[in-house]
């Protein structure tokens, strides 16, 4: 019987195991590394910067409430600011975007809110979930903050504001949440929406792996673990699909033509799928995202109140 040495070669068989079982661990590795690396992403997600209030009503020398009621959704508490106009009947809801607060980044939203009771306007401002100071520590980017809107509504109800004289005033993602609330419930009317996606995936096809660092690839992955374990159901985040049930002329788009991070395009679909339901769809030249209101502040102001002096006559 011949004993191979340590100078010859190992038998064909032998190379191809080791071979296979190198490949195999290097599968379960890249696999393992994929689904690793997704999940964090996905965490990260659902998680939002909590941003520091920038105003409050008092600097801008307004009387306000503070106030709390739960999201129809899970019953999670949102606290906010009540801004009472005596004698007023009409009311709007001011709902802010993605990693901002009741206040907006900076302070922006406390100025619309004084333009509102100024026009006559009783005001809610609130923090969505995970967000300002309300509870909770992820957000679903409009699934489940549906809730948080219509938690909104029904603490206007609770105060004697009907439906039909009540308003929304919503930036980016709260633009969005409103939209979808919009298809939920009828009491979800006249709304100004401002720098909203039109579906989300769209979105995020483009934005996530820029967000992310990582290849389009990974975005699969990403949205999965988002939908399973955080309840990030991307899929059915569409405003575009929920617009035409609205009534005529109860919907003001507003876009800037230069916004980097949702493309003027979503604004242009979502008025083009609401048809008779659009009162206006304003394309402001230039501009940020979700910046309009900088831009052209008179303007915009004096816009977005003909809108409500209209619909809440």
């Amino acid at each position: 019987m011949r004993v191979a040495t340590s100078g010859q070669p190992r038998p064909p068989r032998r190379r191809g195991r080791r071979l296979l079982v190198g490949l195999s661990a290097g599968v379960v590795i890249a696999v393992v590394g994929y689904c690793a690396v997704s999940m964090v992403v996905a965490d990260r997600l659902t998680k939002p910067y909590r941003r520091p209030l920038a105003s409050s009503p008092t600097a801008l020398g307004l009387r306000s409430e503070d106030v709390s009621f739960p999201s129809t959704v899970d019953g999670i508490t949102l606290r906010g600011w009540f801004l009472p106009v005596e004698g007023s009947d009409r009311a709007v809801v001011v709902v802010h975007g993605r990693s901002s607060s009741r206040t907006g980044d900076l302070g922006e939203l406390v100025a619309q809110a004084a333009a509102l009771v100024a026009g006559g306007y009783n005001v809610l401002l609130f923090d969505f979930r995970a967000h300002g100071l309300s509870d909770g520590t992820r957000y679903t980017l409009g699934a489940d903050e549906q809730g948080d809107v219509l938690g909104a509504v029904a603490y206007l109800e609770s105060r004697g504001f009907a439906p039909d004289r009540t308003g929304f005033w919503a930036h980016s993602m709260g633009a969005a949440t409103v939209l979808l609330a919009a298809a939920a419930s009828p009491d979800v009317r006249n709304i100004v929406a401002d720098s909203s996606f039109a579906r989300l995936e769209d979105l995020l096809a483009r934005e996530l792996p820029r967000e992310s660092g990582l290849p389009g690839f990974f975005n699969p992955a990403i949205l999965y673990f988002g939908r399973e374990l955080y309840g990030l159901d991307t899929r059915i985040l569409n405003p575009v699909e929920a617009v035409a049930a609205l009534p005529p002329r109860s919907l003001f788009v507003i876009h800037a033509e230069a916004d980097g991070l949702i493309p003027v395009d979503h604004a242009r679909r979502i008025a083009a799928a609401a048809g008779p339901a659009v009162w206006d769809l304003w394309i402001f030249p230039g501009s940020r995202h979700d910046r309009v209101w900088s831009a052209a502040p008179e303007l915009y102001r004096s816009r977005a109140l003909a809108f409500f002096d209209e619909k809440l006559h």
